[in-house]
């Protein structure tokens, strides 16, 4: 009885591959859909169009040339939360070629509003500095922002400012302690084992402590950066002025603002 049932399927099968296959094109766009959701998503948002990460849907930083798409993706971003990836070759053409498809038409030409000379104004009013550096200038407590506009989101930055907790690296996550004599301490965690932790202090300075000595340990949800409430036109303008930090913090002049180029 079941081989009859397969023999009566079989003609319908075999005389129907139109509705049944995928071109090589749609597997390997597939493919590639697939690599990008399980890997790339999280940072870059799941239309490619950025969260923790850029938008990759407009201009890119490091050039949208294959060579440079696969190198970036290969061996990284230098001093970026971006990490290379062992991608065996038939899968990076499908998350190259899916990247492609993406950014087709959906290129982004849209100005940044605001005006970048005055967001440096204000990033400096702010005391922006005290916390983070910009090539090679400021304070290491906070992320380096020397690559802010290239490393992130336009969305992702302004969230950042109005709403620093939403999100916070690893590696800048607060840790609060109690002394044995009732000194509470906030710091960003450097180093930390069954015995010991080492913070680096809001002065900058830098602390071990012995586990065993402190009252409590405590590793708030909340970031040490404040949220800011700024003006519509004084976030506007900062976000300009992010936006335009795009370069290799070894090459400050790369970093020269220039309005016409902003994206």
């Amino acid at each position: 009885m079941f081989y009859g049932h397969a023999a009566l399927l079989a003609p319908v099968l075999f005389l129907s591959p139109l509705f049944i296959c995928k071109s090589s094109a749609q597997i390997t766009g597939s493919a590639g859909a697939s690599l990008f959701r399980g890997n790339c998503a999280f940072c870059h948002g799941s239309n490619a169009s950025g969260g923790r990460g850029p938008n990759l849907l407009g201009a890119l930083s490091h050039s949208d040339h294959p060579e440079a798409l696969e190198k970036v993706i290969k061996e990284g971003v230098p001093g970026s939360a971006m990490p290379g990836f062992d991608f065996e070759p038939e899968e990076l053409a499908a998350l190259l070629s899916y990247l492609k498809t993406v950014r087709q038409g959906n290129g982004s030409t849209a100005r940044v509003p605001g005006d970048p000379v005055a967001g440096r104004a204000v990033y400096a009013k702010q005391g922006c500095s005290g916390c983070h550096m910009v090539n090679g200038e400021g304070s290491v407590l906070g992320p380096d922002l020397s690559r802010a506009g290239g490393a992130r989101s336009y969305d992702y930055l302004k969230e950042s400012i109005l709403t620093p907790s939403a999100d916070i690296p690893d590696e800048f996550r607060a840790v609060r302690v109690v002394t044995a004599d009732g000194k509470t301490i906030s710091g960003i965690r450097i180093n930390e084992d069954t015995f010991t932790l080492q913070l680096r202090l809001l002065d900058q300075s830098f602390h071990s402590f012995t586990k065993a000595t402190l009252r409590t340990i405590e590793y708030p949800i909340e970031s040490l950066m404040p949220p800011y409430k700024l003006s519509e036109a004084d976030l506007t303008n900062l976000l300009a002025y992010l936006t335009t930090l795009r370069a290799d913090p070894a090459d400050p002049a790369a970093n020269a603002i220039k309005v016409e180029s902003i994206h």
